[in-house]
């Protein structure tokens, strides 16, 4: 029992970090990301797709929330204009990854996964 436990623990763990480390092109920026010079550049949404929990814990001013995993962002991101640029973060980049996998998948062409908001100044 104690070496299932062991195998079953060991292929979450590749699992999670193959899920984690797949390159579909939105991978979460690597380096701190200055979001009022980010959008000063180029205008967009910033939106926070993590639980309300995280939200409240703390969140970027500028931030709009939409959570990812209670359903909140697909549901509000069918009135977002594909015409503009959408820039997303959660608490380590997986779900904002999701989150802008999704918007691709439905035709928006400028989706930016900025990652962790520990990455945000």
């Amino acid at each position: 029992m104690k070496n299932l436990v062991k195998y079953l623990f060991a292929a979450c763990i590749v699992f999670f970090s193959l899920a984690c480390t797949h390159d579909s092109g939105l991978r979460a920026q690597s380096k701190p990301v200055n979001v009022q010079e980010l959008l000063n550049k180029n205008p967009g949404i910033l939106i926070d797709v993590r639980t309300v929990g995280e939200w409240n814990s703390g969140h970027h001013e500028l931030a709009q929330h939409l959570d990812w995993t209670n359903g909140d962002f697909k549901k509000a991101s069918s009135k977002f204009d594909k015409n503009k640029t959408y820039y997303l973060y959660c608490a380590a980049g997986g779900r904002s990854r999701q989150a802008a996998e999704y918007l691709k998948s439905q035709g928006f062409k400028n989706v930016v996964n900025l990652g962790g908001y520990a990455n945000l100044k």
